[in-house]
């Protein structure tokens, strides 16, 4: 390349840069120039209280936001264009109280509202003249979880105690009005296939179903399955008959009832004909009916898909 290319070259790189320079001087002076002057703006700030006693929280219906009509150059009002600002008010510091209620009065002319401001413009207005704070019960409760689940084990298999939870429990505080309304609380769902062997998982809580505003402690519990294997087994109870008139003889067919259940290889040889009983309720006869219906009324716990054989017993009046 000759010299004088390479200098025609230089030059109109000069000029590229000098132009550049102007451009970006001008554009600060610019913003610079539009910054400097006044501006009116509506600001909405978010409302915190803060100092509540331990055992209040905040009501919802609480003011919790409040616009301000500020004047002042751009530079000052810059602040509040970024992100939605806050006020915070004392409820140690409020100007008025009625058993739960706190009162703040405000105005443009409201030093104390300035001085949270930081703002070195001028309050042309406020929206509101009082904020009002309103303080409900922070009650705690202890409330049982409820575990939404749906189990199949593999053939021959089972679980005595089935899934345990732990904690079986947890702690929830908020508003006493919206506390008392729970009663408990539900985990994610736990669907399982095939289980031959232990499993444990962490579940969480459903947070998302409870009112807003509702603190959970712990959020997560932990399920826990002990699997062992499974055998059916079966025993021949006697019928016990109940509430029978007195005077009338009554003979039933047959006199004994199988019943039929899953248990657990370590506990099958435990499980006797004494840990049941079924009785046939003469109270329950149903009209022109001679069968009576069989309940099952006491069985062990170890024991797991229990059935009557029969469901039912004829029976004979023989006075």
């Amino acid at each position: 390349m000759s010299k004088t290319k390479l200098s025609r070259f230089s030059l109109k790189r000069n000029n590229v840069k000098t132009f550049l320079f102007f451009l970006a001087f001008t554009s600060v002076l610019w913003l610079f120039i539009q910054f400097s002057k006044n501006y009116t703006k509506e600001v909405a700030f978010d409302v915190q209280y803060i100092n509540l006693p331990d055992d209040r929280i905040l009501d919802e219906n609480s003011d919790q936001d409040l616009k301000l009509t500020l004047n002042g150059n751009g530079f000052r009002l810059m602040n509040y264009t970024w992100s939605k600002p806050s006020l915070k008010f004392d409820i140690a510091n409020a100007t008025g109280a009625k058993v739960n209620d706190y009162y703040f009065y405000l105005g443009e002319a409201n030093q104390s509202l300035k001085d949270k401001l930081n703002f070195k413009g001028r309050v042309l207005s406020v929206q509101k003249d009082t904020l009002r704070a309103i303080l409900d019960i922070n009650l705690k409760k202890k409330i049982p979880i409820r575990l939404t689940k749906e189990i199949q084990y593999a053939p021959g298999y089972g679980s005595d105690e089935g899934v345990v939870l732990s904690p079986d429990s947890i702690m929830i505080s908020g508003p006493k009005r919206i506390i008392d309304t729970i009663h408990q609380v539900t985990t994610e769902n736990l669907e399982l296939d095939g289980v031959n062997t232990d499993y444990k998982k962490i579940l969480s809580i459903k947070i998302d179903s409870l009112p807003p505003r509702i603190q959970v402690v712990p959020k997560e519990v932990e399920a826990n399955i002990l699997v062992s294997k499974f055998t059916e087994g079966s025993q021949e109870i006697p019928i016990t008959l109940i509430n029978i008139p007195d005077g009338r003889e009554i003979k039933i067919f047959p006199k004994e009832v199988k019943v039929v259940y899953r248990v657990g290889l370590d506990k099958y040889n435990e499980i006797n004909q004494r840990d049941f009983k079924v009785i046939a309720d003469y109270n329950k006869l149903a009209e022109d009916s001679s069968f009576l219906i069989l309940e099952l009324i006491d069985m062990p716990t170890s024991i797991h898909d229990v059935r009557l054989q029969d469901k039912q017993v004829q029976f004979v009046i023989l006075n």
